[in-house]
């Protein structure tokens, strides 16, 4: 474990009962961000919980990462005990002739926040919420008859199976993406989609 590294985790959720620690779905927590310093964790975890003052059963909590992963740990090595807890991580593909309403009625079905776009075997793009509200905001005629290879993100930031946590939480606050693809493009395999959300789950179970 890299210990030079130190990074802070602030999320959020609904309690499962007024005064209670516990948050009643763990794969609905909200993700805030991830900070450097403790300072502006917790600025921001402070920020977050007066604006929620109003509502009694909403908390935003602050949490080291380093109590949660080991950031040194190989990406498909962690995916591996996602999937031995019997947690499944995103993995929706589209081709690039299904429509905006193809994708969004599939990101509803699976609860997912996004989808890559792969036609044989190859990643040619990603569809996220964002990019669906993006194209939705163009205000276009039959705008979800557009097929995906139109609207989709085409340059796709992605990780390898090599690369570890700690470069995958890098890339996601630098980039401030919120979903990051892993896929080997020797072998033209797709693994999944991994959000902050994942490192939350591998935890609390």
């Amino acid at each position: 474990m890299n210990k030079k590294q130190h990074l802070y985790l602030v999320f959020g959720g609904n309690l499962e009962k007024i005064g209670l620690e516990n948050f009643s779905d763990v794969k609905s927590l909200e993700y805030v961000g991830i900070y450097e310093s403790l300072k502006e964790a917790k600025k921001e975890w402070k920020s977050k919980s007066i604006k929620n003052i109003d509502y009694a059963n909403k908390k935003f909590n602050l949490m080291p990462l380093f109590n949660l992963i080991d950031p040194s740990e190989k990406i498909i090595d962690y995916v591996n005990r996602l999937k031995f807890k019997k947690i499944k991580i995103d993995k929706i593909i589209f081709t690039p002739e299904e429509t905006l309403i193809d994708a969004s009625k599939k990101l509803k079905k699976y609860n997912a926040g996004a989808g890559i776009v792969i036609k044989n075997k190859k990643l040619l793009g990603i569809i996220t919420e964002r990019d669906i509200i993006r194209t939705i905001a163009v205000k276009k005629t039959k705008i979800f008859e557009t097929p995906l290879k139109n609207v989709m993100t085409k340059k796709v930031v992605y990780i390898t199976t090599k690369h570890t946590l700690i470069a995958a939480i890098e890339i996601l606050k630098s980039s401030g993406f919120r979903h990051l693809p892993i896929y080997d493009d020797k072998k033209n395999k797709f693994y999944g989609i991994i959000s902050y959300k994942d490192f939350l789950l591998g935890a609390s179970y």
